[in-house]
């Protein structure tokens, strides 16, 4: 995940995150280990080689699994080989808003329980498939010689999303290291709210629930999972920022938008859900003027 890129500006096309979060396909060959090979591991060495693990954006029928040879297909969504009970050291999940309705069968409680110590977070406004993904990719070059067609970098709608989704990783990974060093259980979030098969939409066109940041609790755009287009575009996502008049209508002034900002960043900053670098990148974004 890194560090040293320009902080988050919430009011600015320029926004930059830190790295990638880990690609979904890693994620489903990370469940074939929890499931498969981390069991025989602790059998033969009477100890776990890996004291946690970091799921991302994997999970259900997206990316759950995957064939463990050529001569099988991957686990059905339902199979039991998916499920995420029971892996015996402490497990952290995050779903993007991309494709948590995809993976919603990977939903289960939250646990604190011995054995079974899980979480499982959905990052409301956070693209699965950002841009910043191609650019420690292979070459457009390589990827043409291949024989393979270069993921595009906007989509029908625009850009694909910026949201800093590096956000929720680096908070997540500082959680699972306190609860593997400290025994210190991570906190708890409600996921994204879903009614009959559809993410339930707030007053600004953001979903409700999920892991929040100021990016939606004080927001200057509606940030959408899927977007139209060739490749990677439908879990790519993209943002409509907000036009000036709605944003004088939120807020009365540039001040006004950063202190409604400083006070969702302590807020979650004290809850765990911010590391104390993220929080000093977004606050630095205050330099921003949006209204």
């Amino acid at each position: 995940m890194g560090g040293g890129s320009a902080p988050p500006r919430p009011g600015r096309r320029d926004l930059r995150v830190d790295g990638p979060p880990p690609p979904s396909q890693t994620g489903g060959y990370l469940v074939n280990y929890m499931k498969a090979v981390h069991p025989l591991v602790v059998a033969a060495q009477g100890a776990p080689t890996y004291d946690g693990y970091l799921l991302g954006v994997a999970g259900g029928a997206f990316a759950g699994a995957y064939p463990m040879n050529q001569c099988e297909p991957a686990p059905p969504a339902e199979d039991p080989r998916r499920d995420l009970y029971g892996i015996g050291v402490p497990v952290i999940q995050l779903m993007s808003q991309s494709d948590h309705l995809r993976s919603i069968g990977s939903r289960r409680p939250d646990s604190d329980v011995p054995g079974d110590q899980f979480r499982h977070y959905e990052m409301a406004g956070a693209g699965h498939a950002t841009p910043f993904e191609l650019y420690s990719s292979a070459s457009s070059e390589d990827i043409v010689a291949a024989g393979r067609d270069v993921p595009p970098q906007a989509c029908n709608e625009g850009p694909r999303s910026r949201f800093p989704s590096s956000i929720f990783f680096d908070a997540a990974l500082h959680d699972l290291d306190r609860w593997v060093r400290d025994g210190v259980a991570p906190p708890r979030s409600n996921p994204i709210v879903v009614e009959n098969g559809a993410p339930v939409l707030e007053q600004f066109g953001n979903v409700q629930g999920g892991l929040r940041s100021p990016f939606l609790d004080v927001p200057t755009s509606t940030w959408f999972g899927t977007a139209t287009g060739a490749s990677f575009c439908y879990i790519a996502g993209y943002e409509v920022p907000f036009d000036p008049a709605r944003l004088g209508e939120l807020y009365s002034s540039h001040r006004d938008h950063v202190t409604k900002v400083t006070d969702d960043v302590v807020r979650l900053q004290a809850a765990g859900l911010l590391t104390w670098y993220d929080a000093e990148l977004i606050r630095q974004a205050q330099e921003t003027d949006v209204v």
